[in-house]
């Protein structure tokens, strides 16, 4: 019989995540969801109507015990996942008036440390099965700073360096490790950025790059092309001339807040 390739979503609700599970399933993959919300989860299950190739279980990543649960019982039920895809996250736009650390805490506390919390729990398996596909969803912003986002761009910076390294690790036991880096996506968080977002692309197509991107294991997705090449020759810019570009290009330079 042939191998079914099992993934389990986290952040799966929603944005990238929800036109992930409508991709993934198209291609006669078995996805195990996990978010926050179990309605919202029970409502796409029964949108796709997928039977045995579908199933959720309700968690939050900042909870090691009961995403660990989580995890146990899409172990019981279909095997060590042959990929897992650490998705959830959030993003809060913080002008110099508005920044605190609890806003700060709660954006480390999901984007970051719900990640590397989903990554870790599959890892040891994988490690003995000697096989496995652990992916990151970061962001362009991770490359280098920019207005608005010191808390959230950390965050995705950490899950960047933390996949980079966490490679290095793990490939002589025949796992693979992506990090994928999204630039501008049609969601429900992009809208409320109070700056032109250039070449945004919606979440279906997200989708279609990153299962492109997956499809050859490649160390990193990012897209869209253009954008993001031109994201990745910014960063050997000099700092000064990158900063006053980002501050015209955003209109940082002429707001305070």
């Amino acid at each position: 019989m042939q191998h079914v390739q099992t993934i389990w979503l986290t952040g799966a609700t929603s944005g990238i995540g929800e036109a992930l599970v409508t991709k993934f399933l198209a291609e006669g993959k078995r996805v195990a969801l996990t978010a926050r919300n179990d309605q919202k989860l029970s409502e796409i299950a029964s949108r796709h109507q997928a039977g045995e190739n579908l199933m959720y279980v309700a968690a939050d990543v900042r909870n090691e015990d009961v995403l660990a649960d989580a995890y146990d019982k899409i172990k019981a039920e279909w095997g060590v996942p042959d990929l897992v895809m650490a998705n959830a996250g959030t993003h809060i736009n913080m002008t110099a008036n508005e920044i605190s650390m609890e806003a700060c805490r709660h954006l480390f506390e999901i984007n970051l440390y719900g990640a590397v919390n989903t990554l870790l729990l599959p890892l040891p398996d994988m490690i003995e099965r000697g096989s496995g596909h652990l992916v990151g969803v970061g962001s362009l912003s991770s490359y280098r700073g920019l207005p608005w986002a010191a808390a959230y761009g950390a965050t995705k910076a950490g899950l960047n360096n933390f996949l980079q390294s966490l490679r290095f690790d793990v490939e002589t036991y025949g796992v693979t490790v992506t990090a994928v880096n999204p630039g501008f996506v049609e969601t429900q968080l992009t809208s409320l950025n109070p700056f032109p977002m250039p070449m945004i692309v919606s979440a279906e197509r997200a989708a279609e790059y990153i299962w492109k991107g997956l499809s050859h294991k490649k160390m990193e997705v990012h897209f869209p092309p253009l954008f993001s090449w031109a994201c990745k020759f910014m960063r050997i810019l000099p700092y000064p001339i990158y900063h006053q570009i980002i501050r015209r290009v955003t209109g940082s330079a002429n707001r305070r807040g």
